[in-house]
């Protein structure tokens, strides 16, 4: 039997659980993943995710690796696995990569996506997927503080409290989509600070609702201050929903996502 590292990409229902990354005493999805890989191959299995999810945030496209002696193909792997996670945890696809091949620091972009729905009352059945925000907004307000977000910028006053050593992100693109009710907010990037991107979608409704002007949203960057910034959307609108490899990525022996 050989060493392989293997690369799967797992879809999840976050509602259940205290994020992605695992943790002692709290329901985690790499800690449920563990824990099937253990029972699966009998000993202890360390697994690498490619970001890390808050509680409560879903994934389509979250991709964790990990290394083991094993004769088993990728894909049966897949199954086995699929049959001892709960339904809310489902693993995509399974593929062997090269042996220095790392989910996380070979990736080179984060596709994430906050759901809105903007009417006064709302489906129960969307009540874990979309933040339900009564009010009726202007989204196509948004576009106008869009190029505050271009390039290279310092997110402190968009980040929650953290261990981050330095605080400039640069944001590739960020697109709003609107269709009925649903208000779509697409953000690809890098990396993103802690709770980044639901400040980011608070602060978006805010000016969209009509509470707070350009002025204020400049002054987010300006001033290094959480206090400009007092809200942060629900965590149950944000989803992962893609993490992107070069294509021709050295370090892969498949076809990358």
């Amino acid at each position: 039997m050989s060493i392989k590292n293997l690369k799967c990409t797992v879809a999840y229902k976050g509602t259940a659980y205290s994020g992605w990354q695992k943790q002692q005493n709290f329901p985690t999805v790499q800690g449920l993943i563990d824990y099937a890989l253990f029972k699966l191959f009998g000993g202890e299995i360390k697994t690498t995710g490619a970001s890390r999810t808050d509680a409560g945030v879903h994934a389509m496209g979250q991709v964790f690796n990990f290394c083991v002696e094993t004769k088993f193909e990728p894909d049966g792997i897949r199954k086995m696995l699929n049959g001892l996670l709960p339904q809310d945890i489902r693993i995509k696809d399974c593929v062997e990569v090269d042996y220095n091949f790392s989910s996380r620091h070979n990736a080179r972009e984060k596709f994430y996506r906050y759901i809105i729905y903007n009417r006064s009352t709302m489906p129960p059945v969307y009540n874990d997927i979309a933040w339900h925000v009564y009010d009726r907004l202007a989204p196509a307000r948004i576009h106008e503080i869009l190029p505050l977000f271009k390039g290279k910028k310092n997110y402190f006053t968009f980040s929650a409290s953290s261990d981050a050593k330095r605080y400039e992100r640069e944001i590739k693109s960020i697109k709003i989509k609107v269709s009925g009710p649903w208000i779509i907010m697409d953000f690809r990037g890098r990396s993103f600070l802690y709770n980044m991107i639901r400040r980011m979608a608070a602060a978006f409704v805010d000016y969209a609702r009509g509470t707070t002007n350009m002025a204020d949203v400049e002054k987010m960057f300006e001033i290094n201050d959480r206090a400009n910034l007092t809200s942060t959307a629900p965590a149950h609108g944000l989803q992962l929903v893609k993490i992107i490899y070069n294509k021709h990525n050295p370090h892969t022996k498949a076809e990358v996502l």
